[in-house]
């Protein structure tokens, strides 16, 4: 099996490797940097589904690096991960958390941690904050980014919200072309792209000013992480992955799933995320019960506030590490 070449970080004690792990019968890929090995751990999940970073992920994460170990993870059927033979079976919500469930006790044993933190954008949030419910004794707190609630209803919001903008802006193209998808639930993957075009288009999607596609592409190709035959596999795995777990999306409601989250939770939203829309992640985060709870605002940020306010996005996770007495 191939490796992908980790960048090195020139620290006397730092860690940065990248390599293959099993985890519940899939190989994955695991990305490990940080400036002090000793540091406390963090896991971050991100979205999609299959919106694997590893490739782009180091440029985001500099100040993180320098108080955590930082552990990221082509999920299972994405980027570096993503393999055909992987069934359609095996990509379900629970094999997502038991991944996640899986990682962390590696993770913990090899650092010697009692317990780490996880970080987790988007579909990635459905999956961590499963994976705290039922395993809280793994984790200090957890910090879900562009948190979603109830998938479907969001993508109705997301929808509704995005049309009433475009109306409001006069965008002709994008009231057609939206009134012609129709609402959601959509049984036709192509009819997302067009709400995620628009999305970009108008500003409320992966980033508000529409340029962070382009800045994490251009990272995936000029970086030493990605070979060139997984260019094929960051995009396989997005629309493999999509198309595995769209109809099980459909059925998520974590309001209605989880009632109880025995640490401390921090929902991390973008004041102009059009994605993931607040009101549904709102009934969320009022109906839960936890050790602490907090609603953080990003004002400048769309649906990625780690990778847009990324200096503001470090200085809360380290922060709020500090009230933990045993890192």
């Amino acid at each position: 099996m191939y490796r992908g070449k980790a960048f090195p970080i020139n620290k006397e004690n730092s860690i940065s490797e990248l390599f293959g792990l099993p985890l519940n019968g899939v190989n994955q890929w695991v990305y490990i940097r940080g400036e002090d090995s000793t540091k406390p751990v963090l896991l971050m999940v991100h979205g999609g589904p299959g919106a694997s970073q590893i490739g782009y992920i180091r440029h985001f994460q500099k100040e993180l690096e320098r108080h955590f170990v930082v552990v990221n993870w082509d999920q299972r059927g994405s980027g570096m991960s993503y393999s055909q033979i992987i069934p359609k079976g095996e990509m379900t919500v629970q094999k997502f958390v038991d991944d996640i469930i899986e990682l962390t006790e590696y993770v913990r044993q090899r650092f010697k941690k009692n317990k780490i933190y996880i970080a987790a954008h988007s579909w990635g949030s459905i999956i961590g904050l499963l994976a705290v419910h039922k395993r809280p004794d793994l984790f200090y707190q957890y910090f879900g980014i562009a948190q979603i609630a109830n998938y479907l209803e969001n993508e109705k919001a997301s929808y509704q919200v995005l049309l009433e903008k475009a109306k409001k802006e006069n965008h002709k193209k994008a009231i057609k072309d939206l009134i012609k998808i129709g609402q959601p639930p959509w049984t036709q993957l192509k009819k997302q792209r067009v709400l995620n075009k628009y999305l970009d288009i108008l500003g409320g999607g992966m980033s508000r000013d529409g340029k962070l596609l382009k800045s994490m592409i251009k990272h995936v190709i000029q970086g030493t992480e990605y070979k060139f035959h997984d260019y094929h596999r960051f995009l396989a795995g997005q629309v493999f992955s999509k198309k595995a777990l769209r109809n099980e999306l459909k059925t998520v409601d974590l309001k209605s799933m989880i009632k109880t989250v025995k640490i401390p939770i921090y929902f991390l939203m973008g004041k102009y995320d059009l994605t993931v829309v607040p009101e549904p992640t709102r009934e969320l985060f009022q109906s839960i019960k936890a050790d602490e709870k907090q609603w953080i605002w990003f004002e400048n940020s769309a649906h990625s506030p780690l990778f847009e306010e990324k200096e503001k996005f470090s200085e809360i996770i380290y922060r709020e590490s500090q009230k933990n007495p045993n890192n």
